[in-house]
């Protein structure tokens, strides 16, 4: 019996050994091909995120783009876009910016007024000019604290334009698209890699955006009230929640998505599809608290301000849509002859004609009077 045992145990040993090989070598060859489909899927993402750019690995591992129509190298850059490092410079003036446009537009908007249309044309402004300046620059590019100021001096221009009347139009209409445009690019960031994550569709996320700053414009045309409302506390709570994430997750939250969504250069295309938009939870919780309270500051300040946004020319985007009927109760206007026939005459004129009218009475005797003078005189001549 013990001899069996010690057999059993002997051919157990035996067959162990070949075991633990076995499991060894296949986890390194199923590490290996998982490592592999990894590096592929990044691969075709990078072939399929910037077309017609082409992408070719190298033997040890690091991926090269070259141009297909001059066959050169395309040297890649880090894709910072302004936004800094950490509470670097750069990174507490976009904190800074964000508060000081945010706030006022989110609390008091609808009252602001002129503030309001002019951050809503300097806005526009700002982030046109970064979107160029993001896509544009090579791989060299200029530094994050250029990038910034560059950026708010062209703001303080469009703000300074929003604050006189001839902006006044242009600013209505630019903070109703905004308020649309600043809940579809949240919509989209509430995702990794963004809302739709596939490189070949990556048109669909702007499509959402380009829907929701549509519907806000015509709004904002045919209830210019409600628009104007709900596009300030929109923009309001958008930039108060950059501004938080910005404190909270620094460059790793909103600003990593928003440089995702906009940036298409294709000098950053590695570093862009390599780090990609992958949000921490509290960014997700911060993006959709902001979603979810536009619609009560916007009502808060619907109570607040019961005045029209402007109280010379409030009617001025309704009148877009105005129908062109008369009131019902507007009687028609008479003309100039005959409202001289209706219109009593004064008092003051009748008195002054009663002396004519009596000389005008008196003249038939008086002139039969001359008559008989006359002819009394003709007749003594004779």
């Amino acid at each position: 019996m013990a001899v069996s045992m010690r057999c059993k145990c002997r051919h157990s040993e035996r067959l162990l050994v070949p075991s633990l090989a076995f499991a060894a070598l296949a986890s390194n060859l199923l590490q290996g091909a998982m490592a592999q489909s990894t590096y592929s899927t990044a691969t075709q993402q990078l072939q399929r995120l910037q077309d017609p750019n082409v992408i070719v690995t190298n033997t040890n591992g690091t991926v090269v783009v070259y141009s297909p129509l001059t066959g050169n190298e395309i040297p890649q850059g880090l894709a910072t876009d302004g936004s800094g490092s950490g509470f670097s410079l750069p990174a507490v003036l976009w904190i800074a910016f964000s508060f000081t446009v945010g706030v006022p537009l989110m609390l008091a908007g609808f009252r602001g007024r002129r503030f309001t249309t002019g951050a809503a044309i300097g806005l526009s402004v700002a982030v046109t000019s970064w979107s160029v300046f993001v896509n544009t620059l090579d791989n060299v590019g200029i530094s994050d604290i250029t990038l910034t100021a560059l950026v708010i001096v062209l703001f303080c221009l469009g703000f300074l334009f929003g604050l006189l009347e001839v902006g006044r139009m242009v600013g209505l209409l630019q903070l109703g698209i905004q308020g649309g445009l600043a809940i579809g690019i949240r919509i989209v960031l509430l995702r990794s890699l963004l809302l739709v994550p596939d490189p070949a569709a990556f048109f669909v996320n702007w499509l959402l955006v380009a829907i929701c700053g549509l519907a806000s414009a015509v709004l904002v045309i045919w209830k210019q009230r409600a628009g104007l409302l709900l596009g300030s506390a929109s923009v309001g709570t958008f930039f108060c929640a950059l501004g938080i994430d910005l404190a909270v997750n620094q460059q790793s939250g909103m600003s990593r998505g928003l440089r995702y969504l906009i940036d298409r250069n294709r000098y950053h295309v590695v570093d862009t599809t390599s780090n990609g938009y992958f949000p921490p939870t509290s960014t997700l919780v911060i993006i959709a608290l902001s979603i979810a309270l536009t619609p009560a500051f916007a009502y808060a300040q619907h109570k607040l301000f019961k005045g029209p946004f402007c109280p010379v020319h409030d009617d001025d985007i309704e009148s877009l849509h105005a129908s062109n009927e008369s009131p019902v109760d507007e009687e028609p206007k008479l003309s100039g002859e005959e409202a001289l026939r209706t219109s009593p005459p004064p008092v003051s004129a009748l008195s002054n004609l009663m002396p004519l009218l009596k000389d005008r009475r008196s003249t038939p005797a008086a002139t039969e009077k001359a008559r008989a003078t006359e002819g009394n005189a003709f007749a003594d001549d004779s």
